[in-house]
Order: C-alpha cells, then sequence, then structure tokens
C-alpha cells in the first residue's frame, strides 16, 4: 500500500470518531480527501443516508420503540492550490422515534425526536520538509431541542502532523478536544500517537492512542478491516471488489450515538445508544453518483441517560433485538 494511503488510513482514524463520529462513514471520504498528502483536488460532495428499525418491545415497560433515520452531509473546499486547502463541512441527523417509553430514574417519556447538526472548518498545509499538519473545527448540538442552549452544543478541535518514516512508514501526531465526549472528561486536549507500518501492499497495520487500525488483503479483490476507537466502539468488515463499480461487504459494528436532552436535570448527562450489528450490503458507484443498499440485525440495544458508558446499568431501558435497512445515495461534482 502506498505511503500515501496509509497516511489517509491513520489521519481518517485519528480524527473520525471525535471530529465527525455520528456519520462515520460519510465522515471517512471527506476525510480521505482532506487529508490526503496530494494537495489541490478536494471535490465537493454529499450524502444522504435513511434507516429503519421496526418496532421492538422494550424491556420490564409497557411500551414498544420503533425508530426511522435520516442522515445528510454536505463537503465543499473553499480554496486550494498545491500546498493549502480550506474546506467547509456540514452534517445533520434526525431520528423519527414512535415510542411510549421512560427512563427509570429521570421519569418523562423518551423524546420523539433527536437531532444532530453541526459544521465545521478545516485547513491543512504541506511543509517544505515532507511533513504535513492540519486543523479542523467542529461545532454543533445533539439534541431533542438543538440550539437550544449552549448546554445542548459541543465543540471538536483537531489538531495533526504526519512525520514520514523511511519509504513506507509514518507518525502520527494529534491532539484532539471535544467537549461532548467521555475520554475528554476534565476538559482538556487529549495528545495522541500512531506508527503506521506497511511492511507490504497487502498489510497495513496502524497501532497507537486514541485509535487501532489493520487493513489485510489476502486476495487481489478481498479486504479485510478491523478498527477499535475509544472507548468501546469495534468495527470490522470484510469486502469484495466484484467488479469495479460494485463492491459487496459484511460486517459487525459495536457502535453508539449520544444526545444531550434539553430538559435533564444533571448538564453533564447524555442520551447513549449502544447497540451491535452485524449486517451485509452493496455499493455501486458511477462517476458523479453512487448507492448502497444495506440489510442487518441489530441486538443488545439499549438507551442510558447519565455521564459515561460507566453509567449504564442506570437509568436505562434495553430494546429488543431487530433487523434493520438502510439505503444511501452519494453524490459528487
Amino acid at each position: 500500500m502506498p505511503l500515501a494511503r496509509v497516511v489517509g488510513v491513520a489521519l481518517v482514524l485519528a480524527v473520525a470518531v471525535l471530529a465527525v463520529r455520528p456519520l462515520p462513514a460519510a465522515a471517512q471520504s471527506e476525510l480521505q480527501a482532506w487529508l490526503t498528502p496530494e494537495f489541490g483536488k478536494l471535490m465537493p460532495r454529499s450524502d444522504y443516508r435513511f434507516t429503519f428499525y421496526p418496532e421492538r418491545k422494550v424491556e420490564d415497560q409497557q411500551a414498544n420503540f420503533g425508530m426511522s433515520e435520516h442522515r445528510v452531509s454536505f463537503f465543499t473546499p473553499l480554496y486550494q492550490d498545491t500546498t493549502d486547502e480550506f474546506a467547509f463541512s456540514a452534517r445533520g441527523l434526525y431520528q423519527d422515534i414512535d415510542t411510549t417509553a421512560r427512563f427509570p430514574n429521570a421519569g418523562g417519556r423518551f423524546p420523539s425526536e433527536l437531532w444532530d447538526v453541526a459544521a465545521g472548518l478545516s485547513y491543512r498545509h504541506k511543509f517544505d520538509n515532507g511533513w504535513n499538519g492540519g486543523i479542523a473545527l467542529t461545532v454543533g448540538s445533539a439534541s431533542d431541542e438543538p440550539f437550544n442552549s449552549v448546554d445542548e452544543m459541543y465543540f471538536r478541535l483537531v489538531t495533526m502532523v504526519r512525520v514520514p518514516s523511511g519509504e513506507r512508514n509514518s507518525w502520527i501526531f494529534t491532539l484532539i478536544y471535544a467537549s461532548d465526549e467521555e475520554i475528554f472528561g476534565y476538559k482538556l486536549p487529549i495528545p495522541g500517537i500512531a506508527y503506521a507500518w506497511v511492511p507490504s501492499d497487502k498489510l497495513t497495520a496502524l497501532i497507537g492512542f486514541p485509535f487501532s487500525f489493520i487493513r489485510y488483503k489476502p486476495f487481489e479483490k478481498i479486504t479485510l478491516d478491523a478498527e477499535y476507537y475509544p472507548f468501546w466502539t469495534v468495527r470490522t468488515r470484510a469486502t469484495w471488489e466484484i467488479a469495479r463499480p460494485l463492491r459487496a461487504y459484511v460486517g459487525f459494528q459495536w457502535d453508539s450515538d449520544h444526545f444531550y436532552r434539553a430538559d435533564r436535570g444533571d448538564k453533564d448527562d447524555k442520551i447513549f445508544y449502544r447497540e451491535m450489528r452485524v449486517y451485509a450490503g452493496a455499493r455501486f458507484d458511477l462517476r458523479h453518483v453512487g448507492f448502497e443498499v444495506i440489510g442487518g440485525y441489530a441486538f443488545n440495544r439499549f438507551y442510558f441517560e447519565g455521564e459515561g458508558y460507566s453509567d449504564r446499568n442506570d437509568n436505562r431501558f434495553d430494546v429488543g433485538d431487530a433487523p434493520f435497512v438502510v439505503g444511501r445515495l452519494y453524490l459528487r461534482f
């Protein structure tokens, strides 16, 4: 795997969770464009995704829980040349929820809708010594009443430096701050470091903090990926490139979302959603448009309200396992 690809993968993993985590797949394509060592080739792009979960029983309550979800993202360069790039990104999430479920301790009905709306600016620079550096700022609000007050808003800042190490390897240094993430409980930026080891075109191992990643290609058209993000976020995928525009894949994810309820008693509390899922899908890409269809099964689903994952057994309710379907449209200009 060429060094340019390794750098893109490393930096995507460094910031995808903390800068734009609620849209992981869209974030990766956006950040790959931002962080590739090539400059001056950013393209505007947009993406829309719809997900549907049928109603399932809420454990220990006389209630069901059903949800449909809409996600949209947009990215465009503002200025670019051979050494500098400025870009703007925006995204939105809307969940339409049908339930009479209640949090056991907090009381009150679960919100009928949840939002996550954010926008960000990014800048990166190519130095004369071969190093690359960048910075990204994101401001958003994740809540049942977005931008109700500053207490329902979040701020995320990522800075990074990539230092080549030999012909194929590199060191990645990051400094990351996110006001709404558990890892930043002391409200201080967290430094990160990772080493990208690429012994051959078939294997990339990116090991470090706060992320790790392994990609292996046992055959020309088969790619295996495994990723870890703090905390308790795991994603694996096996992809088969059937033909140049068509890919199929299967995978497993252990993932989450979180939101601020506007009328919560403790301003540090958030609504957390956790789930595990297995899935299979196919993606078809043309020059300016792409389509994706995914089907899967979600299990170990639960919501809780607290300051972090350590509170997952308090003020919690569990939702029954359920199938889900996803439809997605990509646009490139």
